[in-house]
């Protein structure tokens, strides 16, 4: 006869085995999301016409604003930082990043927090930048409209999650997912986390799992 043991661990293993696998948690849709295709695909519902001058002027006077104001918001936050130069410098911070120039090898290295923002910065300030040359060509070399339109909005409200801004124009605290030093904030394909959470596994998967368990007994 078996030990009351080995019949208490094959239940057990029965209990684990009838139990349904853990479904990946669902996607998490931000609003910012969907302005792209909206923007895009529902401005001509939006009486957006680019082949009239006017409208077209108008959005091109929009971005050059929206331009204007993340510029202006980079160089503000650059100047609060700099006046906080004493107070910033008393701490430190280990920040861990590729170095491009070593294959992409990941490096450590030890900062103050006034450094750690300088360079915060200006990664905002080249995004911004970059986001205008971008569009810039595209608009002039190859005539292409809708971009102005869509980063009108899309740089300001990037640059607004940043949390650079969230803590030095905005005066939160960092603390929690603020917290330094800060990190890029990930953009998952809002399709294939759908995909992952609706999709069941594989029967593969499942068949390997039941010739484990017939291998353990």
């Amino acid at each position: 006869c078996r030990s009351p043991t080995a019949t208490m661990t094959d239940s057990e293993e029965k209990k684990k085995k009838a139990a349904p696998p853990a479904q990946p948690e669902p996607p998490k849709l931000k609003p910012k999301m969907f302005i792209a295709p909206l923007l895009l695909l529902g401005s001509k519902k939006l009486g957006i016409d680019y082949s009239d001058p006017a409208t077209l002027t108008n959005v091109r006077m929009a971005f050059a604003l929206a331009m204007a104001l993340c510029v202006s918001s980079c160089a503000l936050m650059y100047a609060i930082v700099n006046r906080k130069k004493k107070k910033l410098t008393e701490d430190k911070v280990e920040v861990t990043s590729k170095d491009p120039m070593d294959g992409g090898k990941e490096k450590t290295e030890t900062l103050t927090h006034f450094e750690h923002d300088v360079r915060e910065v200006g990664k905002a300030f080249t995004n911004q930048i970059f986001g205008f040359g971008v569009v810039g060509a595209m608009h002039v070399y190859m005539k292409v409209n809708p971009p102005l339109l869509l980063q009108t909005v899309m740089l300001p409200m990037n640059l607004i999650e940043m949390p650079v801004f969230q803590c030095t124009l905005l005066g939160r605290k960092a603390e929690g997912k603020l917290a330094r030093p800060w990190k890029p904030e990930e953009k998952p394909n809002p399709f294939s986390e759908m995909a992952k959470a609706f999709n069941p596994p594989e029967e593969g998967e499942s068949k390997a799992a039941k010739k484990e368990g017939k291998k353990k007994k």
